[in-house]
C-alpha cells in the first residue's frame, strides 16, 4: 500500500522535539553544526569548541645539517619546518616530532626541541610547555646511525600569522648530524581554547 506525500507544515505545529527525531530547534546559525548538550537536547554551537581538535599539519624528510655542539640553534635545519596559520589567535599548537640524528662521537648528547617563526622564517624563538623549554633527550654511546626519539611542545598563538615550526638544538657536548630521511617529521594540532 502506498502512501502519498506528508506535508508536515499543515499536520504539525512549533518544532519537532528530539524525543520524535527532530532537533527540537526551530532555526540555527550558519557555519555551525549541531550537538548533543544532554541526552535529549541538541543545541547549535560554534566551530572550535575548548579542547577540540582544529586542524593537523605534518613535515617529514629535510636535508642533512650539523648539529652546534653547545649552543641554542634555531633552527637546527632551516628547510625541515611544518607551517600552520592559527584559526583563531589564543589557541594553542601542541606539537610532536621524532628527530633522527647521527652521532659521530662516543658520549655525545643533545637536547632538542622545538622552535617557531612568525615572518616566513627569519627569526625563530623556542617553544614552552608549562613555561619550561620542551625538549627531548638524545645520547650515543658509539658511532650511532638512525638513532632517533621524541620530543614535545605546546605554544599559545599570539599571532595571526603563519607559524612556521622546527627542531632546535638547545644544548649537546658533541658534534652530530641532523639527518635527511623520512624518520624525521613532525605533527602540530591546532587546539581551541
Amino acid at each position: 500500500m502506498a502512501f502519498a506525500t506528508i506535508d508536515v507544515t499543515k499536520g504539525i505545529t512549533g518544532t519537532i522535539p528530539v524525543a520524535n527525531g527532530g532537533t527540537g530547534l526551530a532555526s540555527g546559525t550558519t557555519g555551525q553544526f549541531l550537538k548533543f548538550t544532554g541526552s535529549t537536547t541538541v543545541a547549535s554551537s560554534a566551530i572550535g569548541d575548548t579542547g577540540k581538535v582544529l586542524q593537523v599539519k605534518t613535515a617529514y624528510g629535510g636535508t642533512a645539517t650539523t648539529v652546534n655542539t653547545t649552543t641554542n640553534q634555531l633552527p637546527i635545519n632551516s628547510n625541515f619546518y611544518a607551517t600552520i596559520t592559527p584559526t583563531t589567535v589564543g589557541n594553542k599548537f601542541i606539537m610532536y616530532g621524532t628527530c633522527d640524528l647521527n652521532y659521530e662521537n662516543a658520549g655525545t648528547y643533545h637536547d632538542v626541541g622545538f622552535c617557531y617563526s612568525t615572518d616566513g622564517g627569519s627569526n625563530y624563538v623556542d617553544t614552552n610547555m608549562s613555561g619550561k623549554a620542551a625538549k627531548g633527550y638524545y645520547t650515543g654511546v658509539t658511532r650511532l646511525e638512525g638513532t632517533f626519539e621524541f620530543t614535545t611542545g605546546e605554544l599559545t598563538t599570539s599571532s595571526a600569522n603563519a607559524h612556521r615550526i622546527s627542531f632546535n638544538g638547545l644544548s649537546g657536548n658533541g658534534a652530530c648530524q641532523f639527518m635527511a630521511n623520512s624518520r624525521s617529521s613532525i605533527i602540530i594540532m591546532e587546539i581551541a581554547v
